[in-house]
């Protein structure tokens, strides 16, 4: 439960960053591969706690996705670095907290 409340605030703080910050994600490797390697991470923690493991496995998705645009020229792609960051910003954050709440009753489990 920690690890996922954590990646709702981190991922709330890559939403965050991209809509009001555009000019700082635009650099090349470290604002958008330092999210990603935290929520990466994260998701791997909170791997070992949820009760489905689709969670932390679409997070762990994300993150990938978001290493990768953290590799391209993002100052030459503004539409890229905003959408793709403001989806991934906004999708983490959601899916975390919902991993983090989820509880099923036994009769269900």
């Amino acid at each position: 439960m920690i690890p996922n409340v954590l990646n709702t605030l981190v991922g709330l703080g890559l939403a965050y960053a991209v809509v009001l910050h555009p000019t700082w994600v635009e650099q090349r490797y470290l604002p958008f591969g330092a999210f990603a390697v935290a929520i990466l991470v994260l998701a791997a923690w909170a791997r070992r706690s949820d009760v489905r493991r689709w969670f932390s496995t679409v997070n762990i998705a994300l993150a990938v996705a978001l290493g990768i645009l953290s590799l391209m020229p993002l100052a030459t792609l503004p539409n890229l670095t905003f959408w793709g960051g403001f989806w991934i910003g906004c999708l983490v954050p959601v899916i975390a907290l919902w991993a983090a709440i989820f509880r099923p009753s036994r009769a269900t489990a």
